[in-house]
């Protein structure tokens, strides 16, 4: 009972937490929106001008890379990413693009963005054809500059938060750490475990609910991962709370059910840390929350151990009135 109401009174606490940013943000997030949106849209007409306008060599901004792949990641989160919908699976997948520069690092043709567009799209659709999700959405672009080739030219990172859309609840109960086992003691396989169950309960927490009639998008999308052995509880470790992320490992005890299977005490416990990581990295990097993912997995190297892998997903966010969301993976040129 006292875990219960433990559980029940953090949940109000990071709720009033999330409550608060949210109205301190209100005043300010109307005019920053309409900036925002006005500039997203903007660069969609240039898009338009030179696809209408396929000879047009000069005359248009010149972009370097860095300017270049923000813009398209922000049009491309406008255009297609879904936001506000339920997930029962996500996976984060990454290619790489070449973008050729001129003398100066610059893109001189204006028609160039136009081809850059069409080829990131054409990137991740084939990302989205490689995943095996049968209600398949696509959640996040996240572009980065990673590097530049022996010409010269720059090297971009295309990133594609991919999910399965799908109705998903918060339930009380004894969890498998992971690995989709539903559970303890359902003999069960599910698509709920401890991990997916953590991480509903951390976007429930930390993304705000836009208001009526409204949905978020994303510019300047960033993520992390959270090194479970990062911040240790305990010079003792026993395979029991040692850590802010779960994790577990033969180094310290064999393996059994009760490290594998997290009752509702263990689940409040990481909770409150994952939340925390969450709102930490809002800070850090000055953005907002978008996503996460936290997956249940066991290895074997160096030796077998059990642990949550965290991904946490930020970016800075602003409100558009609902527009259909065009389906990338329908794209027509």
């Amino acid at each position: 009972m006292l875990s219960s109401i433990t559980f029940y009174l953090t949940n109000c606490q990071k709720q009033q937490e999330g409550l608060n940013k949210q109205i301190n943000n209100q005043i300010s997030i109307d005019e920053k929106s309409q900036v925002m949106t006005e500039h997203v849209l903007a660069f969609k007409t240039k898009m338009e001008y030179y696809r209408n306008n396929p000879d047009l060599k000069s005359g248009g901004e010149l972009y370097t890379a860095d300017s270049a792949v923000l813009e398209l990641e922000s049009l491309l989160n406008y255009n297609f990413c879904y936001t506000g919908i339920e997930c029962n699976k996500k996976t984060f997948e990454i290619a790489e693009i070449t973008m050729p520069l001129d003398e100066i690092e610059r893109i001189n043709d204006p028609n160039l963005m136009l081809v850059y567009y069409d080829k990131v799209i054409d990137t991740i659709q084939a990302q989205m054809g490689r995943v095996d999700y049968e209600n398949m959405k696509l959640l996040l672009v996240d572009l980065e500059q990673t590097g530049t080739d022996s010409n010269g030219d720059a090297i971009v990172s295309v990133g594609a938060l991919i999910g399965n859309e799908g109705i998903r609840s918060l339930e009380e109960g004894v969890w498998f750490y992971g690995e989709n086992m539903g559970l303890c003691g359902s003999g069960n396989y599910a698509p709920e475990d401890a991990a997916s169950q953590l991480e509903l309960r951390v976007i429930n927490n930390v993304l705000p609910e836009p208001p009526q009639g409204g949905s978020w998008r994303y510019s300047n999308v960033v993520n992390t991962y959270i090194i479970p052995t990062q911040d240790p509880l305990t010079n003792n470790p026993d395979n029991y709370l040692d850590y802010k992320i779960f994790y577990a490992t033969e180094a310290v005890a064999p393996i059994t059910d009760t490290e594998k299977c997290l009752p509702m005490v263990e689940m409040s416990f990481y909770m409150n840390h994952y939340i925390d990581y969450a709102l930490n990295y809002e800070t850090t990097t000055n953005k907002d929350f978008k996503d996460c993912i936290i997956e249940g997995n066991p290895y074997w190297v160096p030796v077998y151990h059990i642990q949550h892998d965290y991904w946490i997903y930020v970016g800075h966010r602003y409100l558009i009135m609902e527009i259909p969301v065009i389906n990338i993976l329908t794209y027509i040129d």
